[in-house]
């Protein structure tokens, strides 16, 4: 089985709710976005899924969480926009399209880092 990896970083404030401690306050991160797709076989070039796709497929979720207040973004208007939140909603975002484009390629994780210490990742295995 094959695996690749690609990260991006972006920057954006959230807050938490109904959370006793400094989250509770607007503050933000560098976020790292950190997805791993799998697959068994690769093309006629030897390759499993193109970088460049896969950065281009990220690049859509972090355009719309990149410089803004995460909390006024769907879901997590409703939802708290925690890094366990956000790996799972990524994950499922990703996941839809990955299946739409390439049936070969299995999405296997998504790991979002808040800091360069602090991360939480969502996969279905």
């Amino acid at each position: 089985m094959y695996q690749l990896t690609k990260s991006v970083t972006f920057d954006a404030a959230h807050l938490l709710r109904n959370y006793v401690g400094k989250c509770a306050n607007l503050h933000g991160h560098t976020y790292k976005l950190e997805v791993a797709v799998a697959g068994e076989k690769v093309d006629e070039v030897g390759m499993l899924y193109d970088f460049f796709d896969l950065k281009k497929l990220m690049q859509g979720v972090v355009d719309q969480l990149d410089h803004r207040f995460i909390n006024e973004i769907p879901p997590y208007n409703e939802i708290n926009p925690t890094a366990e939140n956000m790996a799972y909603q990524i994950y499922q975002t990703l996941r839809q399209q990955l299946a739409e484009q390439n049936q070969n390629i299995k999405l296997k994780y998504v790991q979002i880092w808040e800091t360069p210490t602090a991360s939480a990742t969502y996969s279905e295995d």
